[in-house]
């Protein structure tokens, strides 16, 4: 009996020891379709990356990595990397240009013919965070 009181502890212990090492976090990117989809999905997809799964109708990337293998800035960059712009985070103009022409979600004919408003980020913003937005956050 004393076995299985230490055996069932000791797997709970692994069990949530294993399990703090994972984040979840959703981060908004801008894209227009079905190939705008796999392109943020897959570019999610670095080592440490458990799951990223990107709505089209949202546009709301879902995540679970593993922060001891990779942090949030990685798979940011990750992302912009093949052109998409994450909030506060903007693609530059040289990776933007590099995705489909069907795919330009800055262009608002583009957004316009997906039944959208304004993209996440402005030509020529920064990618440094808006200490309102943190201030917000925090209350």
């Amino acid at each position: 009996m004393k076995s299985l009181v230490f055996t069932l502890a000791l797997l709970s212990a692994i069990g949530l020891n294993g399990q703090s090492k994972y984040n979840t976090t959703t981060l908004e990117v801008d894209g227009l379709c079905g190939m705008c989809e796999e392109r943020i999905e897959n570019a999610a997809y670095i080592q440490g990356v458990k799951k990223a799964d990107w709505s089209q109708e949202t546009h709301l990337l879902e995540l679970i990595y593993n922060s001891s293998k990779v942090d949030e800035a990685a798979i940011i960059a990750a992302i912009n990397e093949v052109g998409h712009d994450v909030k506060n985070h903007p693609a530059t103009d040289e990776q933007y240009a590099n995705i489909h022409g069907c795919c330009r979600f800055r262009d608002p004919d583009q957004r316009a013919k997906h039944g959208l408003g304004d993209p996440l980020c402005k030509p020529g913003e920064t990618s440094v965070k808006d200490s309102s937005d943190e201030s917000e956050q925090q209350l």
